[in-house]
């Protein structure tokens, strides 16, 4: 008789479930929902306050003195970040938080973050895994970056944002998909329009919808 594996509880229903109940807890966080495209935490609200990523995603974007935007990682539910609240004052002064869909957060001002920390040890166990998540994801752009072409990259974005979306719906903006890559909407856009005169995808307003995945694949697995 066979058995199936048991589904590990997300971390965002964990950090819920044990601190449910405590007054303290309760009394100073703040619960905070953003609708995609808004700014989750400024450059000084990530190194002043933790926040923790309860529902929906969010990215941490850099953003250069000419406007020229990069996304430096993808967060999901359970992410903890604001680590200067925790470890360092100093924060990237061009990083911030912005939300990629409806998300809801909650957050924990600098003066009570080390001692709800300490208190809830998963917090910090979130942290952790928040950072390794931001390493290897970093590691992978440095990666694509020294390797690979622009097309390439994109058709491996698109087959990453489209795994488990319904019927391979994407539903992001250009601009989203340029900061992802660190490049400008035109190129971006232009990437696009050659891939849909080549069957590859299809083009709506905030939705790209992958209509020949192993097309794609194949591009994005060419090394040359």
């Amino acid at each position: 008789m066979s058995t199936q594996p048991k589904k590990k509880t997300p971390l965002s229903q964990l950090i819920a479930s044990v601190t449910e109940g405590d007054a303290d807890f309760q009394k100073v966080m703040v619960t905070r929902t953003y609708r995609a495209g808004e700014v989750i935490a400024a450059p000084e609200d990530l190194s002043s306050q933790l926040f923790i990523l309860m529902n929906g995603k969010a990215q941490l974007v850099c953003q250069n003195k000419e406007g020229r935007r990069m996304m430096m990682s993808r967060l999901g539910p359970g992410a903890v970040f604001g680590d200067g609240a925790m470890i360092t004052r100093e924060a990237a002064p061009a990083t911030f938080a912005e939300a990629l869909e409806e998300t809801t957060i909650w957050v924990l001002p600098e003066t009570h973050a080390r001692a709800m920390t300490e208190r809830y040890p998963i917090i910090g166990w979130g942290m952790l895994q928040t950072f390794g998540r931001r390493l290897r994801q970093v590691e992978d752009r440095l990666e694509e970056v020294a390797y690979k072409k622009l097309p390439q990259r994109l058709a491996k974005l698109l087959l990453d944002l489209s795994s488990g979306a319904d019927r391979n719906t994407i539903r992001t903006s250009h601009q989203s998909l340029a900061d992802m890559l660190g490049t400008y909407r035109e190129t971006v856009s232009t990437i696009l329009r050659g891939f849909k005169a080549d069957g590859l995808v299809e083009l709506g307003y905030r939705r790209i919808y992958v209509t020949d995945p192993d097309a794609l694949q194949a591009l994005a697995s060419s090394w040359d």
